[in-house]
């Protein structure tokens, strides 16, 4: 039977298995290490007080519902144990005709939602049909595997069928005509409904459709699944399908929207988890000063810490971890990292003074390793040959390692459902577990050290899926017509008849739509429009990323902003833990292109940008307090011009100045901005006019505090709103600004997201512009540098365009206090900067702007 069932009592296992080295390991009923162990006994010579934090996570019972309450008496009967109380409600939902989301935690038997409901179906049914779509390719194998394994535990004879770019061409037809089950995803899926008819009995039978993993889509990506997805829709119902929505997630702030914005329809959230949990002991461990003690670089903008590296520190803590009888999971960005954390935890443990336990067996594991090796690693891990493995992301979800009783995490992973994810691979069933989490000198690192209890908060973050961009839509209309001609009836589908009308008079005019709604509307040229779509870029103009001299290489096409800040001619990429350098960018042709070279260098590239907004159009407004904040749309010029070499662990710059050599980045994007009120602007201009940086000497010096505060401000809130929101930093832009386009006696700043069209996360900040200003707050006032002109864990941002000058915190604090009425501005400062502002010739709003 599958893992991720609730336990069998009865099963004859006693929680312990066989270590290598023939000890054993603690399971159930033992514990290896807790969170005080740890730090007793790490080796003297290597602690200097790095514990930062201890939490201890009580123990959560499982709360049991007999599977004959729920299931027909003979399919309880051969399941053969209760079910966790979530997979009966939600297999009651289902039973009741209603779409699912099911929103537990990780290992919480959420496959059993969607397979025992199959399994019921087919009973009634074995025509029945299932689409399932899973983030992953590696992942829809485990699935196959452990979906055929619970279909023969109930015996029913349910077909499953992976079908994607691996599947055998002779397999297709096989799993199109017979299997009751296929697997596929979202690429896939885009590509499939352009020949729908060889689908048809499919489609005709399908009467479920499973999203899994469905946090992981939003942004870009979240906007084509959910327009894939109402595509498929579509099609199912022209066949005769009537399918049901099964939707499993992370917990995320927003379950219920979530998944009406992927799949378009209504859903009952299941959240009250009843698996059961261990106790968990989680670790904040902050690595030390480095040998010497202090800082480095204190009077420059390139300010760090000298503490010693994460990509050193985590390794360190996960060797000791294993090799004192926690079978554990260290968790990397790149596989790079994977294999380099192997070698460190090796070198750590070969270190003299470390007492002998029998050898500690550990492994890397990532996508660059072949499957048979990836395979033949899970493989040992389950069976206990392995202490530990370092892996990349593709050990975060679904795939069953068995007993992990250990997880560390080299850095925060950008969200609380990651992070939580990552955490819970560990520790399942009632297994008590320990965590330990290495930040890095990154931001939101920084700031998780800070407040911890920010991973406690009940509200996670919001996941941001936003159907207003045009290019997008655009895109799958053409496929949508494409495959079946559009009508009226389908305006619901396709957001309201004005926009429908409205693209198909588009599509008209520009030759790729004909026809009309009453009488149909089909695309009018013979290529496939599915073939222009890339799940990462908001047009069909997606560069193809090649690797010189390869015939193929693995690598999703990016979109042309993303291109030119990364992919520029000199750049540096890291892909998948290797470094490569672009040696061409060619757009000069159909299909745009990236080349790339492999190449082992010692430094990293960072592209600047110079940024222009006009022509803004408010959509919505509101005040707060006395500041204007608006949503709407605006022109955003972007000019990736320039770019740097820096040194790697150093952060030390090489070159400066050198060329990019792409043009200018024009779009039309959704936006939020902030007005400054005029009183706000001349109390902290006088606050602060003391403070120059002489490095800024095409501003007016007497601004550089008030525009270093609002470009401060800019840089935070930016940084901090994957705190609030299911956001990539780097798909947001900013501007600070003396002069607002449209609105020249007011200044303020500016947050746009960094794609054609939108993503929705610069609206999802308008509206959650409180929260994400006091985070942005917290952060300039906690951070440990002190510095005015904050650090590369606060302030700084290696893309700034203006190379972060001018930043000024005391300026940002004073304005942001103002925005949220947390402490009222001085009097005597408001009227003595009235006072020289009324001074004649006085030239108080000379344009000037910082992006």
């Amino acid at each position: 039977m599958p893992t991720d069932k609730p336990p069998d009592p009865n099963d004859g296992t006693d929680g312990t298995a066989a270590r290598n080295d023939g000890t054993e390991r603690a399971g159930s009923d033992g514990f290896a290490m807790t969170g005080e162990e740890l730090r007793e006994s790490y080796p003297r010579n290597r602690y200097r007080g790095q514990v930062h934090e201890e939490i201890t996570l009580p123990a959560e019972p499982s709360d049991h519902v007999p599977a004959q309450r729920v299931l027909p008496p003979e399919l309880g009967a051969k399941l053969g144990v209760d079910l966790w109380s979530h997979q009966a409600a939600a297999l009651e939902a289902l039973a009741d005709d209603e779409n699912v989301c099911v929103a537990t935690s990780t290992s919480s038997g959420k496959t059993y939602v969607y397979g025992i409901h199959v399994a019921r179906r087919f009973r009634e049914n074995p025509d029945v049909r299932a689409l399932l779509v899973y983030p992953t390719k590696a992942l829809s194998r485990d699935q196959e595997r452990e979906l055929n394994a619970l279909f023969e535990s109930l015996g029913v004879d349910v077909t499953v069928g992976v079908y994607d770019g691996d599947t055998k061409r002779e397999d297709k037809a096989r799993i199109r005509d017979e299997a009751n089950v296929v697997i596929t995803n979202f690429a896939g899926l885009n590509h499939y409904l352009e020949g729908h008819h060889r689908w048809a009995s499919f489609h005709a039978n399908c009467s479920l459709v499973v999203i899994d993993e469905a946090h992981a889509w939003t942004g870009i990506s979240g906007m084509h699944a959910a327009w894939i997805l109402r595509r498929a829709r579509r099609v199912i119902d022209w066949y005769g399908g009537d399918p049901q929505y099964v939707l499993t997630t992370a917990t995320v702030g927003n379950p219920s929207e979530h998944a009406r914005a992927l799949t378009g329809e209504p859903a009952t959230v299941i959240g009250d988890d009843g698996s059961p949990s261990g106790r968990r002991h989680l670790v904040f461990w902050d690595p030390p000063a480095d040998a010497d003690g202090g800082a480095t670089r204190v009077d420059t903008a390139d300010w760090s810490p000298g503490k010693r590296p994460a990509t050193v520190e985590a390794p360190e803590v996960w060797a000791h971890c294993c090799h004192h009888g926690v079978t554990s999971l260290l968790f990397c960005d790149s596989r790079k990292q994977t294999e380099l954390a192997v070698g460190r935890a090796r070198e750590f443990l070969e270190r003299p003074g470390l007492p002998s336990r029998g050898s500690t067996e550990l492994a890397a594991y990532n996508a660059g390793h072949g499957k048979r090796f990836r395979r033949g690693t899970e493989n040992r891990l389950k069976a206990g040959t392995l202490d530990g493995v370092a892996t990349t992301s593709a050990l975060e979800v679904g795939i069953d390692v068995g007993g992990i009783d250990g997880t560390v995490l080299l850095g925060y992973p950008g969200t609380r459902q990651s992070f939580w994810q990552r955490v819970g691979r560990s520790g399942r069933d009632e297994r008590e577990a320990l965590s330990v989490f290495v930040p890095s000198h990154a931001t939101l690192d920084q700031y998780i050290l800070r407040h911890p209890e920010y991973l406690l908060e009940e509200a996670p973050e919001s996941a941001v899926v936003d159907l207003e961009n045009n290019p997008v839509y655009l895109q799958h209309l053409r496929c949508a017509a494409q495959e079946l001609p559009l009508r009226r009836e389908d305006a619901s589908r396709f957001g309201g008849i004005d926009r429908l009308e409205r693209a198909v008079e588009y599509g008209r005019r520009t030759g790729d739509l004909e026809g009309s709604l009453e009488g149909g509307v089909t695309y009018a040229h013979r290529d496939r429009p599915q073939s222009d779509i890339s799940l990462y870029a908001s047009s069909g103009n997606a560069f193809e990323v090649r690797l010189a001299g390869a015939d193929s290489f693995d690598h999703q096409p990016i979109g042309r902003a993303r291109a030119y800040r990364d992919y520029h001619e000199g750049a540096t990429v890291l892909y998948r833990g290797d470094q490569y350098e672009v040696v061409e960018l060619r757009e000069d042709r159909p299909q745009p292109i990236v080349e790339l070279e492999p190449v082992d260098v010692d430094y990293y590239t960072q592209s600047q940008r110079r940024t222009t907004i006009y022509d803004t159009e408010v959509r919505e407004s509101r005040d707060l307090g006395s500041f204007r904040l608006n949503w709407g749309y605006g022109t955003v010029t972007v000019h990736h011009d320039t770019f740097m070499k820096r040194e790697i662990g150093t952060g030390d710059v090489r070159a400066v100045g050198l060329e990019t050599g792409v043009p200018p980045l024009e779009m039309r994007t959704q936006l939020c901005w902030a007005e400054v009120p005029a009183d706000v602007e001349r109390a902290v201009t006088a606050a602060h006019s003391d403070y120059h940086n002489d490095d800024c000497q095409d501003l007016p010096p007497r601004l550089h505090g008030y525009l270093g505060g609002i470009h401060a401000i800019e840089h935070a809130m930016i940084a901090v709103a994957p705190l609030e929101l299911t956001v990539d930093a780097a798909d947001l832009g900013g501007l600070a600004t003396n002069r607002l386009p449209d609105a020249s006696e007011s200044s303020g700043w500016f947050i746009y997201d960094g794609v054609e069209g939108g993503l929705g996360f610069s609206r999802r900040i308008y509206e959650e512009y409180e929260a994400v200003a006091r985070r942005a707050h917290e952060l300039m006032t906690d951070c440990p540098c002190g510095r005015d002109e904050g650090c590369p864990a606060c302030l700084m941002d290696p893309r700034c365009g203006n190379d972060n000058r001018p930043l000024y915190a005391p300026a940002a604090t004073d304005v942001i206090d103002a925005l949220l009425g947390d402490r009222p501005l001085d009097d005597r400062r408001s009227t003595e900067s009235t006072d020289e502002a009324a001074e004649p010739g006085d030239d108080r709003r000379p344009p000037a702007s910082i992006s």
